[in-house]
């Protein structure tokens, strides 16, 4: 029983020391290309290992000759929501706050 309860606990800190999946803050630096600076680390991170989701992307429609902005989109200095996948290979923005 010893010996299961052994695997049982490496692999655990296996998937745990692996770091899958995580979210945090960022701090926009620049807009295009996008790079952000990590509020826990400091690391910066650019585009293409940085993408937006459509929650922060710029949008803006025509109604009536008139050009409407549905959203702003990023500008530098703005805080966001990140989701940090594949062990920090990809930085998914999420949300602005």
């Amino acid at each position: 029983m010893e010996l299961i309860q052994t695997i049982k606990s490496i692999v655990i800190d296996t998937v745990r020391a692996m770091d899958l999946l995580d979210t945090g803050y960022a701090t926009v630096v620049s807009a295009s290309p996008l790079t952000m600076k990590i509020q826990a680390t400091q690391l910066t991170v650019k585009e293409p290992v940085a993408v937006l989701t459509d929650n922060v992307r710029y949008r803006a429609v025509t109604i009536q000759g008139e050009n409407v902005v549905l959203n702003p989109g990023l500008k530098a200095g703005d805080k966001v929501l990140y989701l940090k996948a594949n062990s920090g290979q990809n930085y998914i923005v999420m949300a602005k706050v």
